[in-house]
């Protein structure tokens, strides 16, 4: 007998489970929030823009540089990095510092780069012609995701169950349709609800995170019951009580197998991205096992009442044909007999 015998009657027991940790999970997001990506930290930034007259790539653009790293070197300030790119104007250089950088350094900072770039672009200078701006800012990090981002998120989910639901219901059964809608459901939810609960770092990848885990759940969901929809159609399983049908046609080992290869996957990418990139590794590690619970526990638990309801619909209806059949066979027997009496004379 399979260990999965004793948990796939206990339907109850994994929905008051799964329906804790997704409470919980709302009710630590609502209190404190998601916990933001510790890369997105509040900042301070030093904006240079030039005109259209001085590209990023030209060497002019050099002595900008070299004009701002003397200004920030004299005033004894270390940028944490420098952004460049070009814009519909002409270009920008950013400075970005820490938030705890002093105000009255970066004001003086601003001041002496922007008395160097007015010498510089004076008519004997440098930079003649070139007309610059220099801007001060300190930027907040975003502690959540936008509404119209997790709304979004939310409806092409919703999508994809309303998908699921009719395909298998159309090509399988009704009740297996509900089933693996549930269970995907139930997988995604748990997912969003422990990234909240052990304070992952959350960026937008939260959202592809939840969505491989529905996409996951839905596959190994369909697995099982594909392999059950081939067993139930053998006379042998006709004979066993539904729990035990269940559970025996479940393919654990294909399951668990397509479970470690997306856990090695998702490791290795984790090793070698970004640190964005490796937040949505570990939070879609957590999806592969909410997955893997609602395929291989909860779903089976969920189907198995709808199994026991069709089922017993189903021999309801072969009794009342049968005792239907065997009703007409009288009402014509004594119509057959008098046909077949012969005359006397």
């Amino acid at each position: 007998m399979s260990k999965l015998t004793k948990t796939v009657g206990k339907w109850k027991l994994w929905t008051v489970v799964s329906a804790i940790i997704v409470a919980a999970g709302i009710i630590v997001a609502a209190i404190f929030g998601f916990n933001a990506d510790y890369t997105a930290s509040d900042v301070k930034t030093m904006t240079v823009k030039l005109d259209s007259y001085v590209s990023v790539s030209d060497v002019k653009t050099e002595k900008v540089k070299d004009i701002c790293e003397s200004a920030l070197e004299k005033a004894g300030l270390k940028d944490a990095y420098t952004m460049d790119g070009e814009t519909s104007g002409g270009g920008e250089l950013v400075y970005v510092f820490s938030a705890k950088t002093d105000d009255k350094k970066l004001a003086e900072v601003k001041t002496a780069v922007e008395s160097a770039l007015e010498t510089a672009t004076a008519d004997s200078g440098e930079l003649a012609g070139a007309i610059l701006y220099v801007t001060a800012n300190s930027e907040r990090a975003a502690a959540t995701l936008a509404a119209g981002y997790l709304w979004r998120a939310a409806l092409a989910g919703a999508v994809v169950l309303l998908a699921e639901f009719i395909y298998i219901a159309v090509r399988y059964k009704l009740n297996m349709g509900a089933a693996a809608a549930i269970s995907s459901l139930t997988g995604t939810l748990l997912t969003v609800a422990l990234v909240a609960l052990v304070r992952l770092p959350v960026t937008a990848s939260l959202a592809y995170a939840g969505a491989f885990a529905l996409l996951y759940t839905t596959v190994t969901s369909m697995l099982a019951l594909n392999k059950m929809r081939e067993n139930f159609k053998t006379d042998e399983y006709k004979e066993k009580s539904a729990d035990e049908a269940i559970v025996s046609s479940l393919p654990v080992k294909t399951i668990l197998a397509f479970a470690a290869v997306s856990a090695v996957a998702l490791v290795l990418v984790g090793a070698i991205a970004v640190a964005s990139v490796r937040w949505f590794a570990i939070a879609a590690l957590i999806g592969v096992l909410a997955g893997t619970f609602a395929s291989l526990i909860f779903m089976p638990a969920i189907y198995l009442p709808l199994k026991k309801l069709s089922d017993k619909r189903a021999a309801e209806r072969a009794r009342y044909d049968y005792k239907k059949s065997g009703k007409d066979k009288k009402e014509d027997a004594p119509k057959e007999d008098g046909k077949a009496a012969p005359t006397q004379a």
